[in-house]
Parts: structure tokens; sequence; C-alpha cells
């Protein structure tokens, strides 16, 4: 095992979370080293030497081979966790590297509404993504939604009546618990696929946590949890 290869599996494990999202991250971790010596030649010790053009070269090379924009996403998650754990924040979330400048942005955006600004949702999504699923799962809904906060919270109460609602063909999605003033309102779905994509997932995680995508006691709990991660992104 390389230096490189060894600091990054102890970094992707200090980044913490559930024991299988600390074992893919440092598989993905590991395999990124390889790639880089073997397929690319790079040869560097420690994750201070590495440069914004090897990342470039590493995806450049890999949509080549003609992996898939998602796959390729993840592993800039980890590559990013990785790099803001030894300290590099500055590489980490520069334009440089961004998903879209590396050529592997939009891959499950595409029609998405607004609802939270680019640059926050991606460095959010990207560590919810490798660390609570559920929080990944409501954040994707909140943006392809146009979600508020309490609103994503409660969604899972309505997933059986959105199912359904999509199931028709429908393009409005009434959302009743968490609304503003608890008054009902309806949000348009600009991309269903994607749309019932991410709903899917999101039950299949809900069914999961007893119904729940932020798996805390209570409301407050939840809500709490939600702003202490997700922050001003909503």
């Amino acid at each position: 095992m390389s230096m490189l290869e060894r600091e990054m599996r102890h970094l992707a494990k200090q980044a913490g979370g559930a024991h299988k999202t600390v074992s893919d991250r440092m598989a993905l971790a590991e395999r990124f080293c390889e790639r880089l010596v073997t397929e690319l030649n790079v040869q560097i010790r420690y994750v201070r030497h590495l440069k914004a053009r090897h990342i470039e070269d590493y995806i450049r090379h890999r949509l080549a081979q003609g992996i898939d924009k998602r796959t390729l996403q993840n592993e800039m998650s980890m590559i990013r966790i990785v790099l803001r754990q030894a300290g590099r924040e500055k590489l980490a979330d520069g334009d440089r590297i961004s998903n879209r400048a590396v050529g592997i942005g939009g891959a499950s955006r595409s029609g998405a509404r607004r609802a939270i600004a680019d640059g926050k949702y991606q460095t959010v999504q990207e560590n919810a993504r490798l660390k609570d699923p559920g929080l990944a799962a409501a954040l994707e809904l909140t943006r392809l939604m146009g979600l508020r906060s309490q609103e994503a919270v409660r969604c899972p109460q309505s997933f059986k009546t959105w199912r359904q609602a999509l199931a028709r063909g429908e393009t409005r999605l009434a959302v009743v618990f968490g609304t503003k003033g608890g008054r009902p309102r309806e949000t348009v779905i600009l991309d269903t696929i994607a749309v019932k994509k991410a709903l899917e997932n999101a039950i299949n995680i809900a069914e999961q946590r007893n119904g729940r995508l932020i798996d805390k006691a209570d409301l407050k709990s939840a809500m709490d949890y939600w702003r202490g991660q997700a922050g001003n992104s909503v």
C-alpha cells in the first residue's frame, strides 16, 4: 500500500459516518489511488501533493472509459471529503474541481427547481450522500419539488399520496404537512422522471427508519438536525 493510499484511507475513515458509509468511502479512496498510479502514472506520496490537474485528468480518464456521471459524482464526493479532512478546503470547494467544471454536473438535476442555491446544495448533498442517506433523500426531494424545511422533514407522510398522483400522470402534487400556516399548497413537477426516482429512493429509506427520512424522536429534534446539517441552503 502506497503512502498516498494509506493517508487517504485514514482520512476517509476519520470523516466518520455509519460503518457501511465509512467502508465504502475507504474503498473508493483505495481505488482512486490505484488508478492514479496504474492508469495515469501519477507519482505522489501525500494528499498535500494532490493538485487540481490530477483530479481533472482522473475524471477525464474515467469519462473516456464510459463511467456514468452519478458514479463519478460519488467519487468526487469522496475526494472532496478527504481533501477537507486534510485541511485543503480551498481545493475541495474551489470552482476548478466542481462537478460542472470537470464535466459531471447535472446527472440527476435535469429540470430541477432551484429551491436551494447550487453551490451550497452541492456541498451539503455530497456530505449527506455519504453520511446520512435519509437527509440526502430529503434534500433531493426539496430541490426537485421546492419544499420548505418543515415540509421536507415531514414529507414521508405524503409519500403514498404522491406516488399515486404520479402514477396517474399528474404534474401537480399536494403539499399538506409542514406548510406555512398549515395551509395546503400545490407544487408543480418540472421533471416527473427525476421526482419518481427520488421518491422511490426516499420511500425505501423511510421504510427502514420507521417511516422517517430524518430519524429523530420528535419533530423538534428532526428540525434541529435538518437546520444544523442543511444550514442556510434551504
